[in-house]
């Protein structure tokens, strides 16, 4: 059970950030010209499987701190509050990075899977923007807390893998286009810098019902 009245706003924002370009857009681009759509296709998946895997243990590490003390929620929520603040302010300073065209893509299909699973798992900033993000959607009073953040985590994981779907597509036409059009990298970045810091606001003025 999650709350349906904060659906619409999870959903916008998992929307928001799954289409902007980022190491899990460049790897499934780059193994979608390496190794043809196939190849971004399981790139993508690896990467999803990997955040269902960090979905998880999210909501383990959120209900063995709940079930140590009743003020858990509100510590996670001001941390990842403060957090994405920041990560908004990170994304600003670097609007146009051009460095995410040199990742280096997977060729065949296994491959590409376990390089994307394994980017991802290895990344432990996914883990701490999951535990910023997730939480600012739960609600105490409908349900275990570590429930609605697997629910989350699985809904997100399956928003993000799309867009990545959509991206390995085109991979081809989308990648030469991030290329050069600066303007472009520069508006879809300010965009994920907003949602980071309206998300940051929200999280740090709720408190747990």
């Amino acid at each position: 059970m999650i709350d349906l009245s904060l659906f619409p706003v999870f959903l916008t924002g998992a929307l928001i950030l799954g289409v902007t370009p980022g190491p899990d857009v460049a790897f499934t681009m780059a193994s979608a010209a390496k190794g043809g759509t196939r190849a971004g296709f399981a790139a993508a998946l690896g990467i999803g499987t990997g955040c269902l895997v960090w979905a998880g243990l999210s909501a383990a590490g959120l209900a063995a701190l709940l079930a140590a003390s009743e003020h858990a929620l509100l510590f996670v929520r001001l941390a990842g509050g403060f957090y994405l603040l920041a990560l908004a302010a990170k994304t600003i300073e670097a609007l146009d990075d051009p460095a995410m065209f040199q990742s280096k893509g997977a060729e065949g299909t296994m491959r590409a899977f376990r390089n994307g699973m394994a980017t991802n798992l290895l990344n432990p900033k996914v883990g701490l923007f999951f535990i910023a993000f997730l939480p600012a959607f739960t609600n105490a009073s409908i349900g275990p807390v570590w429930s609605q953040v697997l629910i989350l985590g699985a809904v997100f994981s399956c928003t993000g893998t799309l867009m990545l779907f959509a991206y390995a597509a085109a991979a081809g036409a989308m990648r030469a286009r991030l290329e050069r059009s600066k303007s472009l990298r520069q508006a879809m970045n300010a965009v994920a810098a907003t949602a980071f810091g309206a998300l940051g606001l929200k999280l740090l003025m709720t408190r747990p019902t």
